[in-house]
Formats: structure tokens, C-alpha cells, sequence
């Protein structure tokens, strides 16, 4: 059977194994009665005793079944290849990683976070760099200076050698930011769309 029929047949057994087991109370596998009679509802002690074995073997077989399913497919997810977002995994990794995804996108938040509130900082910085340079500027070359002037370049290179600031960005968190934000949303919106292709097209071996 595909992988896409077997989760549907563990659905139905989840459900036939609860009603069996809910079969199971009610005096069905054990029960008293006054000596020499028969419980209530059946014809004789051996009718009551065949049907409280059969109920215990019922539940027994749906819970066997349902565990060589779920093998199978346990198996088959962990050696079936999938590719997701460009990136190569099995199934179950595939699977896995659905969860393992909100990892990621905190990580991501924190580094998007960090990025807004350091360039906000930095940009706060240069500006007061600048107020203090146009104020060197004015006092050492007068209010009519040209800023594209030799004196006004040389002393800005000078001012901005001493006390300029800049950006340490050893990652580059814009383009990291954006890598990472682009995995996420295009593994998001195709993953279960490949799993469901990978399950309809998948088959494994199930005893009956």
C-alpha cells in the first residue's frame, strides 16, 4: 500500500481500537453470577467466555496491526528522500524539521531585532559625529567653508581617523537575515505539499 493509505489506515484504526477497548468493560471480560446460572445476555458460560476472548483478541489484533503499520512507515520515512527548500532529507527529517522549524524563526527574529536596533544606534551615531565635525569645521575654517574643499577633506579624514565610528558586521546580517528568512517561508509553504507527493507515491510492505 502507499504511505497515503496506510495514514489513513492507522486514522481508522485509532478509532476501531477505541470503540474495542471501550467493548472491553461493561462485565465483558469478567463478571459474577449467582452459582450454577448464566450472565445476563448470553445462553451458557461457554457463549460468555468465547466472547469475552474474542473481544480481548479484536482489540489485540487492531493494536498489532496498527504497530506493523506504523513500522512500516517509520521505516520508510527514514530512508525515503525528499528535497525541501533546495535542501536534501528523508521524510522523517522533513517531518521533524516542521517543528524544529520555530527554532529557526526565533532565531531569526532575534537576528533581524539585533540588525534594526544596532543600524538605528549606528545611524544615531554617525549624526552626532557629524554635528561635532561641522562644528570643528566652523571653528577652524569659518562659516563660508567648502565642504568639497582640500582643507574642509583634509580635515574631515583627519576628525573622522580620530573619532569616527563604524560598523562591525563580520556576517553581513542583511544578506544572513535574508537567506535564512527566505529557507524558512519557502520551507513552510512546500513542505507538506511534498511530503503529501513523497506519501502517494511511496509504497510499503504490510503483512496482512
Amino acid at each position: 500500500m502507499t504511505v497515503t493509505d496506510a495514514l489513513a489506515e492507522l486514522t481508522l484504526l485509532e478509532k476501531r481500537i477505541d470503540s474495542a477497548r471501550a467493548d472491553l468493560g461493561n462485565n465483558a471480560l469478567i463478571t459474577f453470577v449467582e452459582v450454577g446460572k448464566v450472565p445476563t445476555g448470553f445462553r451458557s458460560r461457554e457463549e460468555y467466555q468465547t466472547k469475552a476472548r474474542s473481544a480481548l483478541q479484536r482489540v489485540d489484533a487492531l493494536i498489532n496491526r496498527r504497530r506493523v503499520i506504523k513500522r512500516a512507515i517509520v521505516l520508510s520515512n527514514a530512508t525515503t528522500m525528499v528535497s525541501v527548500a533546495n535542501e536534501e532529507m528523508t521524510v522523517a527529517e522533513a517531518i521533524e524539521m516542521k517543528n524544529f522549524i520555530a527554532y529557526y524563526e526565533e532565531v531569526l527574529n532575534t537576528m533581524h531585532s539585533a540588525y534594526r536596533m544596532t543600524l538605528n544606534k549606528y545611524e544615531q551615531a554617525q549624526a552626532k559625529v557629524k554635528e561635532r565635525l561641522d562644528k570643528l569645521a566652523l571653528e577652524v575654517l569659518g562659516r563660508n567653508a567648502n565642504t568639497a574643499s582640500d582643507r574642509y577633506q583634509s580635515l574631515a579624514d583627519s576628525f573622522l581617523a580620530r573619532e569616527g565610528i563604524e560598523l562591525l558586521d563580520p556576517v553581513n546580517l542583511s544578506e544572513e537575515n535574508e537567506r535564512r528568512q527566505n529557507f524558512i517561508e519557502e520551507f513552510k509553504s512546500t513542505v507538506d505539499r511534498v511530503l503529501s507527493i513523497s506519501n502517494a507515491r511511496t509504497t510499503i510492505d504490510v503483512a496482512d
